[in-house]
C-alpha cells in the first residue's frame, strides 16, 4: 500500500499542473493535426512543430513542479501513446515522416531518463538537454532538408548534411552558452560566460557527433543524453578535470581524423572512435588511454600489413580492413562502458576487467590478421578438419600464437601503471589471468563463428562467405547460423567473455 501511495506522492497543486500540461500538450497536437488536414501541410512540418512546441513546454517543468512524480507519469503515458501511434499509424501530426521511426517514442523516454537522474540535483541539465532536443535537433533537420544542394553524407542508414550538422553544433553551443549563466543558480551554481562558452563548445561537439551517427530517430535519445553526460561532468568536476576532458576530446578528434585519412577507419568508424576516445582519453587519463591506443594503433597497422596477400579473402570476410562504427563498438564499446562505470561506481576491479575486454578484442583481431598468413590450411575448431582460409571457426597454430602475442602486448601496456592490483605483492597471477582470458575469449569467438554466426553461400561462385552480397552484387543464400549473429555480434561477445573470465579470476585467485 505504501508503494502504491509513493507512486502518487506529490502535492495536489502538482497534479493540477499535470492535468494542465497534459491537456495543453494534447490540445497543441490536436490543433496541429486539424491545421495539417485543413491546410494540407506535409505531416513532416507538423511533426517538427509538435517536436519544438512540446519541448518548449517541458522546459518550464522545473520552474513549475515541486515533485518529479507527475512528470514521470507524464513521460510513461506519452511513451505508450506514441508507441501505439507509430504502430497503428495514427496521429500523423506527431509521427508523420517519410521514414518509419520511433523518434517520437524516444522523445518522452529521454525526458523520463533525465527526470529520474537529474531532478533532485541537476534540474539545469534536464532543462538544457530538453531544449537542445526541442530546438537544436529540429533546427538541424529543418536546415538540412530545406537548403538547396546540401553537402550530404551518410554514417548510418539516414542521410545527413554538413549544413544540418553545423546548425546542430551552433544551436547547441548557443543554448548552453546563453542559458547556463542565467539558470545555473537553480542548482546552486554560478557559471560565468567564459566557462559557459567552454562547456557549450564541448557539449556541442559531443552532441553533434552523436546526432550525425544516429539513425531511425534515435538522435532523440542519444543527442540529449550525450549532452547530459558532458554537462554533468563539466559542472560537477574541478577545472583540472575539465581541462583533461577538453584535451582528451582534442586528442580524440585528432586520432579520428588521422585514422580516417590513413584509411584505418570509415566515416562512421571515425565518429565512433571520437566519441569512445573522448570518454576514455578525457576521463580515464593515460592509464586507461594507453591500452586502448595500443590495441587500436597496432591492430590497424597489422590489418594494413600484407594487404595484397589478404585481398583474395576480402569476399569471404564480412568487413574490410577499414573499421566502421559497428566494429569500433564491438571491439571497444564494452571497454568504454567499464570506463564509465568506474566513474560513477568506483571500484579498482573495473580496470583489470577493462584490460580483459581489450585483451580479448586484441587476441581475436591479431589471431585473424596473423592467421591468414599461415602456410597450412586452418582447422575447424569443432572437428579439427582442414577448412579454407578465412572460414569462420578456423584456427591455426600461427593464428593462436598471434592471439597470445596481441593479448600479452595489451596487458603489458596496462600493467605498467600503478593500480591496487599491480602494486599488491603476489598479484602477478592477474597478469596471466588477463592474457589467457583474452586468448580463451578469442577461441570462444572462433567457436561462435563456427556454430552461431550467420553463413551464406554465393549463388554465382558457390563459395561460403559472411557477406549478404557477393559476386556482381548478388544476394547470397543463408545456409547456417543465426541471421542476426554477424561478425560484430561475435566480436562483442568475445570482449564480454574476456572481461567475464578476468572477473572470475579476480574472485578466485586474486586477493
Amino acid at each position: 500500500m505504501g508503494f502504491i501511495q509513493g507512486l502518487f506522492d506529490a502535492p495536489a497543486s502538482d497534479w493540477l499542473k499535470f492535468g494542465g500540461f497534459f491537456v495543453g500538450i494534447f490540445l497543441f497536437i490536436f490543433i496541429a493535426e486539424k491545421a495539417r488536414s485543413a491546410l494540407g501541410w506535409p505531416a513532416e512540418v507538423n511533426r517538427k512543430l509538435v517536436h519544438i512546441g512540446t519541448g518548449l513546454l517541458i522546459f518550464f517543468c522545473a520552474f513549475l513542479f515541486e515533485s518529479q512524480i507527475p512528470l514521470i507519469w507524464m513521460a510513461l503515458i506519452f511513451i505508450m501513446i506514441n508507441y501505439l501511434g507509430v504502430r497503428l499509424g495514427r496521429l500523423k501530426g506527431m509521427h508523420g515522416t517519410e521514414r518509419h521511426t520511433y523518434g517520437t517514442v524516444y522523445y518522452p523516454l529521454t525526458f523520463l531518463i533525465l527526470v529520474l537522474t537529474c531532478w533532485d540535483h541537476h534540474k539545469v541539465i534536464l532543462m538544457l538537454c530538453m531544449l537542445i532536443l526541442a530546438l537544436a535537433d529540429a533546427a538541424a533537420a529543418i536546415v538540412g532538408e530545406n537548403i538547396k544542394n546540401p553537402h550530404e553524407y551518410s554514417l548510418g542508414r539516414d542521410k545527413k548534411s554538413l549544413e544540418g550538422s553545423l546548425t546542430m553544433f551552433l544551436s547547441t553551443f548557443l543554448i548552453v552558452w546563453i542559458l547556463l549563466p542565467v539558470i545555473g543558480h537553480m542548482d546552486g551554481r554560478t557559471v560565468g560566460w567564459i566557462t559557459a562558452a567552454w562547456i557549450g563548445l564541448l557539449t556541442a561537439l559531443f552532441t553533434t557527433a552523436l546526432e550525425a551517427l544516429s539513425s531511425g530517430g534515435s538522435d532523440n535519445l542519444t543527442a540529449p543524453l550525450g549532452a547530459a553526460f558532458v554537462l554533468h561532468y563539466m559542472l560537477v568536476h574541478t577545472p583540472p578535470d575539465n581541462l583533461r576532458l577538453s584535451i582528451g576530446m582534442g586528442l580524440a578528434l585528432m586520432t579520428a581524423v588521422l585514422s580516417f585519412k590513413a584509411r584505418f577507419l570509415t566515416g562512421s568508424g571515425s565518429v565512433g572512435v571520437f566519441l569512445l576516445a573522448s570518454i576514455i582519453f578525457g576521463i580515464g587519463g593515460w592509464m586507461w588511454t594507453v591500452p586502448i591506443l595500443t590495441f587500436f594503433i597496432l591492430s590497424s597497422l597489422l590489418s594494413k600489413a600484407g594487404k595484397v596477400h589478404k585481398t583474395s579473402f576480402e569476399l569471404v570476410f564480412e568487413k574490410s580492413s577499414q573499421r566502421d562504427f559497428c566494429q569500433v563498438l564491438a571491439n571497444g564499446g564494452l571497454a568504454g562502458t567499464f570506463m564509465i562505470c568506474s566513474l560513477y561506481f568506483p571500484n579498482p576491479a573495473w580496470y583489470p576487467v577493462y584490460l580483459g575486454a581489450l585483451a580479448a578484442a586484441t587476441a581475436d583481431t591479431w589471431g585473424t590478421e596473423v592467421g591468414v598468413f599461415s602456410k597450412s590450411q586452418p582447422r575447424s575448431i569443432l572437428n579439427l578438419k582442414k577448412v579454407p582460409t578465412g572460414t569462420s571457426g578456423g584456427v591455426s597454430v600461427i593464428g593462436t600464437l598471434g592471439a597470445f602475442t596481441g593479448a600479452s602486448v595489451v596487458v603489458v601496456s596496462g600493467w605498467i601503471f600503478e593500480t591496487p592490483y599491480t602494486m599488491h605483492p603476489g598479484n602477478e597471477i592477474l597478469f596471466w589471468i588477463m592474457v589467457f582470458s583474452g586468448v580463451t575469449a578469442s577461441l570462444a569467438d572462433s567457436l561462435l563463428g563456427a556454430t552461431l554466426q550467420a553463413r551464406y553461400r554465393c549463388p554465382v561462385c558457390e563459395k561460403l562467405t559472411e557477406r549478404h552480397i557477393h559476386c556482381n552484387g548478388r544476394i547470397t543464400d543463408h545456409i547456417s547460423g543465426l541471421k542476426w549473429m554477424n561478425n560484430d555480434w561475435v566480436n562483442g561477445f568475445c570482449s564480454a567473455i574476456g572481461a567475464f573470465l578476468v572477473w572470475i579470476g579476480l574472485q578466485v585467485f586474486v586477493s
